[in-house]
């Protein structure tokens, strides 16, 4: 089951306060299950994100997929050195809801979790 429009743009309310006020270096990290009919056009989907993060600094930290057989469950963690505060503003960030790579993403995964850490000196807590 796709994730449903109002999730969709709840996501982006919650990207465009977290990008916007969390000190860098930062982690984005998204957790996401996808069947796996859905597989090829996702990794296209994700190709295409992946370009706006290197265009906002950002890089890709770590992708780890565990296949469940008819559904994969994927960890995507990518880093920002430098905070987005300068490179976007969070009524811009918040029109991300309807941004047709969004919107294709989220029709695609079947369940979806995000949430922004720093980058901790140590892997220890």
């Amino acid at each position: 089951m796709p994730i449903p429009a109002s999730e969709r743009k709840a996501w982006a309310v919650v990207f465009a306060e977290q990008f916007t006020s969390t000190p860098a270096p930062y982690f984005g990290v998204n957790i996401f299950d996808v069947l796996t009919v859905n597989w090829e056009p996702l990794l296209h989907n994700v190709r295409q994100q992946h370009e706006g993060i290197k265009q906002s600094g950002g890089r890709s930290h770590l992708w780890a997929v565990r296949d469940d057989g008819q559904r994969k469950r994927v960890l995507w963690i990518n880093h920002f050195p430098h905070s987005l505060k300068e490179r976007a503003d969070k009524d811009t960030m918040l029109q991300f809801g309807e941004d047709p790579v969004w919107v294709e993403f989220c029709n695609l995964v079947e369940s979806y979790q995000w949430f922004c850490t720093t980058e901790q000196p140590s892997a220890e807590p």
